[in-house]
Parts: C-alpha cells; sequence; structure tokens
C-alpha cells in the first residue's frame, strides 16, 4: 500500500505535524480497518488527550467514513446479560441479554476488547436470547464468521457476525421426543412438547452443527447441515441422527448438557449434568449422576460412558483430557474416560474442594481453583505435571458466574499468565512458573463474576449487569460501565418515546427522562442538557469490527447534533396522589380494631400513588444493607413508596407505606412477589426503596427550564 500506511510503526510515533500532513498525502484507497484502524486510532487519542478534538481528527474522519460506516451506542441500560463468547482471534466478545422489560426480548451485541465499546447489534423484539441456566449457549464459529446462539430456550439461530442482521439459519429440532432429564420425558401422543434447552457445537469446518437431544431409536442427538438461508426441524431432508449404541446394545444414557466438536472432526464429546441409566431387569432406580462419553462421528455411537464422574468438570481445547472432581481432582483420558492420575496426589496438596478448572487455550496448562476455607490456592499443571501453587493467603475467590460461560481465572492467550478474581471488587495478575509471582492488582471489578483475557493486552470482566476492560500491560482500566438503573429508576414509560415506532435511549434527568436517537446517518437526537452523557458512547463501527469515535466526526457530513423531538407529550391531568381513609367503625371491638391494625397498621389515612408505577422514582432513596431499616423509613409512614425487590429480573413495587417494624414493611399493595403467609415484606427482600417523586413529562416547560445547553 503506498504511503505512510505502509509502516504503521512511524504513524504511532509520529509528530502532530507529520500526522497532519499524513492525512493529505496517505492514499487512503488502501486503507485497510483491520490492519490500519486501530494504530491510526491510538495516535488521534493521543492527539485528543494532548489538544482535545482537533481539525486534524474530523479530516481523518471524512477519509475513514467516506466508504461507508453503521452508527452505534454502546448501551447504558439493558437487562440481565445472560451469555457470553470470546472470539477466536481475541478481539471481540458477543453477549447475549435481555431487555429491561424482559417480554420485549433481547439483544445480541459484539464488543471491541480493545475500545471497550459495542460494534455490532443485533435485536430481537419479541424473541428471548440466551440462558443463563447452562454454559455455550452462545458460540462463535471456528473461524469466527459466524455467532450461533440460543432463541426461546429451545431454537438455535446462527448469524453472520459483524453484520447487524437477524439469523439466517435455524435449527428446530427438540420438540418431539421428549425432553431431558429423565423425569421429564413427554409423550406427543399425549401432550405437546414445548421443547427443550439444547446442548450444541459446531463442526470444524462449520458445515455441519451437532445438537444433543432426545431422538428415534435412543438416539442421543443430531448432526444438522448448516447452510444460510435454512430452516432445519425434525423431518427436514440431510438430518442423521446419532443411534448412541454403546458396546452395540442401545445405550439408554440421556443426552449431553455440554458438547464439543473435536478438533480433529473425528468424535463430539461432552458430559451430561444428571445422567439417568434405565438397566433392564434393574431393582431400584439408580440416583442421577454426571457422566461424560464421546460419540463417534462416523457411525453415531458412544466410544465409552464414564459413569464416575464427579463435578465439576472440563475437557481440554482438543478433548484430549478431561479434568474432573472436588476432592481430588484428577485427569482423564478423554477418548476413553479412563483416569490417568490423581492431581491432588501428584501436588502433595491437601485439597478440601475444587470450585473449577480453568484450561488454557492451547490445552497445555491447567488451572485448579481449590476452596481451601481459610487457604484457597490456585494449583497449576503442565502437561499434567505440577508447575505451581498461587497462594492467596486468606483471600476469598470471586462470585462464581451463573451461567458458567466465564471464569474466575482467566490463562493470557500464551498461557505465561493468569488473572484471577477475587472477593471486594479486586483481581490479581499472576506471572506462571515454578514461582507463581503477583505481579499487579487490578481495581474497578465490582458486580464481575466472569473473565476472559483476550488479544491486544485486554482483560475484560462481565457479571450480570456489569463490563469492564483492563489493559494488562498497565493495569488502566479502559472502561466500565454498570448497566442497571440507578437505584429510584424504573424504565420509563413507553408511551412517553416520541419515535413510537422505533427504540429510543433515555437518560434520566432530574424530574424525568430525556429520550436519545442515533440516527445511520450520523444524525445524533438529543436535548443539550444531555449530550455529554451520551457523547462518549456513540462510535461509528468501520468494518462492522472496529470503533471509531463519534464525536471526532463532529462538524463532518457524517455526524451532527439534532436537538430533542419536536413535539411534547401530553401533560398528566390526574394528581399523582390521593388522599384515603380508612374507616373506623364507632364502637369498634378490641378484635375489629386488631385487624384493622394487621392489614392497615396504625394508620388512619395514607397517600395512595394514582400513575402508573413508571411515573415515579424513589427520592431519596435507600438501598440495600444497613440503609434499609426501621429508622429510615418510619418518616414516610403513609406516603407512597417506589421499591424494587433483590431478584434475578426485574420486580418493582409501588404503593403506600402503612407499617415499618425492625424487621420489614407493611406496603398497600403488596409486592408483586415474596411470601403471602407473612404479613410484612422483609428488608432482606428489598433491593431498595425510597418515597415515590412524580416524574415529569418530556416537553414540559418546568423541565426545559432546568436544561442547560451545551454548545454545538
Amino acid at each position: 500500500m503506498p504511503g505512510p500506511f505502509a509502516n504503521l510503526s512511524q504513524l504511532v510515533d509520529c509528530s502532530d505535524a507529520e500526522l497532519e500532513a499524513l492525512v493529505e498525502q496517505a492514499d487512503f484507497s488502501g486503507f485497510e480497518p483491520g490492519r490500519d484502524l486501530a494504530p491510526l486510532r491510538e495516535r488521534l487519542l493521543r492527539l485528543e488527550r494532548e489538544h482535545g478534538v482537533t481539525d486534524v481528527h474530523r479530516r481523518f474522519s471524512g477519509k475513514v467514513l467516506a466508504a461507508g460506516a453503521r452508527l452505534l451506542e454502546t448501551p447504558r441500560y439493558i437487562g440481565m446479560q445472560r451469555c457470553f463468547a470470546l472470539s477466536p482471534d481475541g478481539r471481540h466478545l458477543a453477549i447475549a441479554s435481555n431487555r429491561l422489560d424482559e417480554s420485549h426480548g433481547g439483544d445480541v451485541r459484539i464488543w471491541e476488547l480493545a475500545t471497550g465499546r459495542v460494534v455490532d447489534a443485533v435485536g430481537f423484539e419479541t424473541t428471548l436470547v440466551g440462558s443463563a441456566r447452562e454454559p455455550s449457549c452462545l458460540q462463535w464459529s471456528p473461524s469466527g464468521a459466524w455467532l450461533g446462539v440460543i432463541l426461546d430456550n429451545v431454537v438455535i439461530g446462527v448469524l453472520r457476525a459483524f453484520a447487524g442482521t437477524l439469523p439466517s439459519f435455524t435449527a428446530d429440532l427438540t420438540r418431539r421426543w421428549g425432553s431431558p432429564p429423565a423425569g421429564s420425558v413427554i409423550n406427543p401422543a399425549h401432550v405437546a412438547n414445548t421443547g427443550h434447552l439444547p446442548a450444541w457445537c459446531w463442526s470444524p469446518d462449520e458445515k455441519q452443527l451437532f445438537i444433543s437431544t432426545p431422538g428415534p431409536d435412543g438416539a442421543l442427538g443430531c448432526i444438522v447441515p448448516f447452510r444460510e438461508g435454512t430452516r432445519v426441524n425434525e423431518d427436514s431432508e440431510g438430518l442423521r441422527w446419532c443411534p448412541a449404541r454403546l458396546d452395540g446394545q442401545p445405550s439408554r444414557s440421556r443426552p449431553h448438557t455440554w458438547v464439543r466438536w473435536s478438533p480433529d472432526g473425528a468424535r463430539i464429546q461432552g458430559y451430561c449434568k444428571q445422567e439417568f441409566v434405565l438397566e433392564p431387569n434393574a431393582g431400584p432406580e439408580p440416583e442421577p449422576h454426571p457422566s461424560a462419553s464421546t460419540l463417534d462421528v462416523g457411525s453415531g455411537n458412544l466410544e465409552y460412558r464414564f459413569d464416575e464422574l464427579t463435578l465439576p468438570v472440563a475437557f481440554s481445547p482438543d478433548g484430549a483430557r478431561l479434568a474432573y472432581g472436588d476432592q481430588p481432582p484428577r485427569l482423564a483420558n478423554g477418548h476413553t474416560g479412563r483416569t490417568m492420575t490423581d492431581l491432588g496426589k501428584d501436588a502433595d496438596v491437601r485439597v478440601h474442594g475444587v470450585e473449577e478448572y480453568v484450561w488454557s487455550r492451547d490445552g497445555r496448562r491447567l488451572a485448579v481453583l481449590i476452596n481451601g476455607y481459610e487457604f484457597p490456592q490456585v494449583l497449576l499443571f503442565n502437561n499434567g505435571k505440577l508447575l505451581g501453587v498461587v497462594d492467596l493467603k486468606r483471600r476469598a475467590f470471586g462470585p462464581s458466574s451463573r451461567s458458567g460461560d466465564l471464569g474466575r481465572w482467566a490463562w493470557s492467550p500464551d498461557g505465561s499468565m493468569g488473572a484471577c478474581l477475587l472477593r471486594e471488587g479486586k483481581i490479581e495478575l499472576w506471572k506462571v512458573g515454578g514461582s507463581p509471582k503477583m505481579l499487579r492488582r487490578l481495581e474497578g471489578a465490582s458486580g464481575i463474576d466472569g473473565l476472559a483475557w483476550g488479544a491486544d493486552d485486554t482483560l475484560v470482566g462481565t457479571g450480570h449487569h456489569d463490563i469492564a476492560f483492563w489493559d494488562v500491560t498497565t493495569g488502566a482500566l479502559r472502561f466500565r460501565s454498570s448497566l442497571e438503573l440507578e437505584p429510584g429508576r424504573v424504565p420509563p414509560p413507553s408511551d412517553w418515546n416520541p419515535w413510537l415506532e422505533d427504540t429510543a435511549g433515555f437518560i434520566p434527568t432530574e424530574r424525568g427522562w430525556d429520550f436519545t436517537r442515533a440516527q445511520a446517518d450520523g444524525t445524533v437526537v438529543c436535548p443539550p442538557g444531555s449530550r455529554e452523557k451520551l457523547e462518549p458512547r456513540l462510535m461509528f463501527s468501520v468494518g462492522g469490527r472496529h470503533a471509531w469515535p463519534w464525536r471526532w466526526a463532529v462538524g463532518t457530513q457524517h455526524a451532527r447534533w439534532e436537538d430533542g423531538a419536536p413535539f411534547s407529550v401530553a401533560p398528566l391531568a390526574q394528581a399523582p396522589f390521593e388522599e384515603r381513609h380508612i374507616p373506623v367503625p364507632e364502637g369498634e371491638t378490641l378484635e375489629a380494631r386488631d385487624d384493622r391494625h394487621g392489614k392497615w397498621g396504625f394508620l388512619r389515612q395514607y397517600q395512595a400513588p394514582t400513575r402508573p408505577l413508571d411515573h415515579y422514582k424513589a427520592e431519596p432513596v435507600f438501598t440495600h444493607g444497613p440503609a434499609i431499616c426501621r429508622a429510615n423509613l418510619t418518616p414516610y409512614l403513609g406516603q407512597g413508596v417506589l421499591l424494587r425487590q433483590t431478584q434475578y429480573g426485574t420486580w418493582y413495587a409501588l404503593g403506600a407505606l402503612l407499617e415499618v417494624s425492625d424487621e420489614g414493611i407493611l406496603l398497600h399493595p403488596r409486592a408483586p412477589i415474596g411470601s403471602y403467609r407473612e404479613r410484612l415484606l422483609s428488608f432482606r427482600d428489598i433491593l431498595w426503596i425510597g418515597p415515590a417523586v412524580p416524574l415529569e413529562p418530556p416537553g414540559d416547560p418546568a423541565d426545559s427550564e432546568r436544561q442547560v445547553p451545551t454548545p454545538k
């Protein structure tokens, strides 16, 4: 390629004057985002840190964006993140998540690790995406060209990565022969089977998928041809069911709950968390137990079934070895199921309980996380031999991932270092060897329960509602975001969205919401008062894979601000609260009074909210822990309160606070979840609570007066 782009090291080290000359001299017809964009972006970031956004940024933006780019907003508010998958090249992380209102589907987003920003997004308006119940519900194809994801807990959908388009292939095969485990098999002659969450995997050549599901004549899965633009079900042509015979006889096994296709394409390996083998003429029904087994791809039969398996379990990337067991940890041959060694005995370490096994990317090294009560450790093995021990010295591992996609230990791509997630929001980086050495601690890991070490010296941490990116070379936090609404807020009313035909972003204001929209032509609609919060999250996706800051293009034809929607929401005519009185009959008996106090507390009047829940916020807000107590809540007796309960998912409540005790509150109407046998809602079941303050619709004059314009 002609011009300075041929020498990327010069681009990084050039002076400001040389950089300014480069924008005119370089031949952008040969610009390749995968090769040229990252070093150019890094040099322009340095220029911005020193001089702010300059004309050089705008001129480069005009050149880079001339071929077209998609404008995306890295989200601030989304529902629970459910499953995760690091791309084969380690440069992108795919995440499937709920919407804030789970009945409105979900999204698959691809984050660029180098910037911590979203570069691709696909929305599913009515379809649930992924699952938090089992790992591997979201998977990249071996080449990184495709992404497969579970839809509505039944269907496997495959979409082209970095294209921003819905799945072009679906496989729906789990609705006919029953749903594992064995106790829930459904006979379709009696009732329609709605299907089950399938384990599945890619073939190495990306021409087929294996789907683990009961099938005809005792089959344990099906090999499905993958062709873009097709929909596959149980009656489609070209399916190959795996009979899963063992030693020439029906195996009577249960389908795998986790599977992988071996790199040589010869076998499919996996494990079942609750094996339930039904042997003929057996006595009492056996207890379910874990098992591992391997399917021969050619015949579709089992090569072995390993019934002595105990959890946790992890196959090596090539499937040749199987680490398993809580105490002691063992290593088995992944091709035969025969135990090879007792890792705890070889390491001469007393093992109280294995928390997790994590293989390095090349399969040479294995980390064994041991919960030693006061002395947790990480045993490090190289080719089955003890390499070293990371002694955490009374520190404790962080919380475990619910999905199981990411662990609390992450290997560097070359296996020379590891990152360990600890409690209290800390991560430690270790140099691996005979005497492991702690290199540095990373802060800002609160809410994180899984780690992945990608390319470009980037460590990413994820949780249900959090995501963070660190530079492992410097320890600097590149980007961190909590994806939850702030305590005291619920999602805004959908009828306040000024673009009812389209999904809008939203930013909280003092007494309401600002609605925003990023348009395809680079126009961003946002009231002036919220621009500072929105701008860092706006990125052009160049080539579908690389983030280019939108702010660098403001002032060119590719990007511009526009004020909020040109019309206002109709003002609310109904008062936000209504005073209600509790009737107290004359001559009330003591028994009737006690009944009244049991239902209404000691109040004779209270303030009843009259608007929908999403027309309020809590202010002040008291959060889970010591702040939610009798002393803080008693001043608001008789007032309307807004609260969120401490459960996975979204559970809000709005009502009148009728009574506060040392243990909980009496709310009317009652909260949506909780024990209806208990009169009070316990403090421990409340995530946040506060007096309900009515919000103002967008466009309200009082709200606009509070906004402070910022220069365009």
